[in-house]
């Protein structure tokens, strides 16, 4: 029996693709299949896309690592170059914590980013293992948007991300 798990959009905002982002470990791919979200600036948090643990929290706030209980490892990562920003982030979660869907990950300052909202990049790190789809369009909102969905088991189901 095939099991499937749905992945949200952990930011709202306008899709980019990955390969629009101006840093190569993303554009090229080697962080695995994801998506880029432009924040539209009403909401200055991330927000858990599914039911996991947290394995890695990185110092500054700026990135997180969820590990999902079918072995689906998502990072999320805001901006680029943000781990050079002090005290950017408010980290609302510990490594090795669970966290549910919706639930509250980092809070953004938005005056360090007067200029230009950063960008939210969620990517599968281990998506090759995976068979998924994408559901999304080119806006998503936070915890309402499926972004992906993900199966599990024995399903013959065609990966369409591009």
């Amino acid at each position: 029996m095939a099991h499937r798990t749905e992945i949200y959009a952990p930011a709202s905002g306008k899709i980019s693709l990955l390969e629009t982002v101006p840093d190569e470990v993303f554009s090229t791919g080697l962080m695995g299949p994801g998506v880029a979200i432009e924040l539209d600036g009403t909401d200055w948090d991330v927000y858990a896309p599914t039911d996991a643990q947290v394995s890695v929290v990185f110092p500054t706030g700026h990135a997180v690592v969820l590990q999902h209980q079918a072995g689906m490892e998502i990072l999320i990562h805001i901006g680029i170059d943000t781990f050079r920003e002090q005290n950017a982030f408010n980290k609302y979660i510990a490594e090795n914590q669970p966290v549910v869907k919706g639930q509250r990950l980092i809070g953004i300052d938005k005056t360090c980013f007067q200029e230009k909202t950063p960008l939210v990049i969620l990517t599968l790190l281990n998506g090759k293992q995976f068979t998924f789809e994408k559901n999304f369009k080119e806006l998503v909102f936070a915890n309402k948007t499926i972004l992906f969905t993900i199966y599990e088991g024995d399903l013959n189901v065609s990966r369409s991300l591009h």
